[in-house]
């Protein structure tokens, strides 16, 4: 019998409530933070800077992408890749992203453009960059954890749902996490 979209729901959020539980929201903060002041400081001027931002949030988001294409091959095949499988993975869709950023930048570019000021659209860029690095992290560590032999028996179950169900609870499980993890982070400007 299949899964209802509750019920995935319902797992997803159990095992990503386990996984962030030992997670701190300073610790998160100062991690998402360094980033950001890194790319401020590497850059040579406000356009490098924005370039960086807008290159590395479409890096981000292709990620992301990616990330629930290595969940999906799990669901599709009903069984567990591993650590290192999954590790190709991400590394040949990070190879695929690097080929075809320059396009990427492009079509992210487009969407960001709408904002006609220019200090809105870097806080724009900022926020939407910090909370893909943190959806990215959720993602990631949650895809490790769903492997762990200890996590098998609950997240077999998901094996039992339609994986598009799966999938989209995911994403928008994993935005809202981060979404909660991102609130009072303060960028300056």
């Amino acid at each position: 019998m299949k899964m209802t979209k509750e019920e995935v729901a319902h797992i997803l959020s159990i095992l990503l409530h386990e996984l962030t539980a030992h997670w701190t929201k300073e610790k998160v903060h100062s991690d998402v933070l360094e980033i950001i002041m890194k790319l401020r400081i590497q850059a040579a001027d406000e356009n490098e800077y924005m370039h960086g931002l807008l290159a590395n949030v479409a890096f981000a988001t292709e990620s992301s992408h990616a990330l629930q294409q290595v969940l999906g091959t799990m669901l599709e095949e009903q069984s567990f890749l591993s650590a290192r499988e999954m590790e190709e993975m991400m590394n040949e869709a990070q190879v695929r992203i690097r080929e075809h950023i320059s396009e990427l930048i492009s079509r992210y570019k487009a969407h960001f453009e709408q904002i006609d000021d220019t200090i809105e659209r870097k806080k724009q860029l900022e926020r939407s960059y910090c909370a893909l690095l943190i959806v990215n992290r959720v993602k990631t560590d949650f895809l490790f954890q769903f492997i762990h032999e200890q996590n098998q028996n609950i997240a077999k179950q998901l094996f039992a749902a339609n994986p598009s169900d799966v999938l989209e609870a995911f994403h928008h499980l994993s935005s809202v996490y981060a979404s909660q993890w991102i609130e009072g982070l303060e960028l300056h400007y």
